[in-house]
């Protein structure tokens, strides 16, 4: 499992919450050089680590940086990595509460298939530093909220972009979310069972 980092970068330190609202866009075109590890590391600590567990009778909980209702918490992170100083492309999954990155595959063709995907819908002629897919495991929200629960999972979705947006901005990276993806080719690419995790949302991480 690639080491994470989690230290508080001096950008993150430097800049005022109005300053980095203000700043926020998406970014389709970079320059030269990749997204570090550390860098990688430290945005998805600020934005989408376990903070604390919270038993409850009915469930095991979570505390995170992001808001979620009845603090399910059933969004998970996926990153298709294509280039990252000192991690091996290939696609992983991020485990929040140890902040770690478990592989599951490596670089192979679903990982530049996804990756195509990404490009063509970013609209931009920009190779996909880190894609992250996020995906939802619906059980933990369906058995609570029934027929709201897929609209409460896109709020969700929401919420963790912005989340993912105001990170990336005050760490000067370039972020930018998709408005579509393919759930299909990325159930190919894991192996997951698409009925119980299925991706909502991709999300396109890189150097400036």
């Amino acid at each position: 499992m690639p080491e994470l980092y989690h230290t508080m970068g001096q950008f993150f330190l430097s800049k005022s919450l109005t300053s980095v609202l203000e700043q926020r866009k998406s970014i389709r075109s970079y320059g030269a050089g990749s997204i570090s590890a550390q860098q990688l590391g430290e945005f998805l600590y600020r934005c989408a680590r376990v903070r604390k567990i919270v038993p409850r009778e009915y469930m095991e909980c979570s505390d995170r940086p992001y808001p979620s209702g009845g603090a399910s918490y059933e969004l998970e992170l996926y990153l298709a990595i294509n280039i990252c100083e000192d991690i091996n492309p290939g696609i992983y999954h991020y485990c929040p509460k140890n902040h770690l990155l478990e592989q599951i595959s490596p670089k192979n063709d679903y990982l530049e298939a996804l990756s195509i995907n990404a490009q063509k819908v970013n609209g931009e002629d920009c190779w996909p530093q880190v894609l992250m897919i996020i995906t939802a495991r619906f059980a933990r929200v369906c058995w609570a909220y029934e027929s709201i629960a897929y609209s409460l999972i896109l709020k969700h979705v929401g919420v963790l972009y912005q989340t993912m947006y105001l990170v990336a901005t005050a760490m000067n990276l370039a972020p930018c979310a998709l408005g579509t993806g393919n759930p299909d080719l990325f159930a190919a690419a894991t192996g997951i069972d698409y009925y119980a995790e299925s991706s909502v949302g991709e999300f396109i991480l890189a150097k400036q």
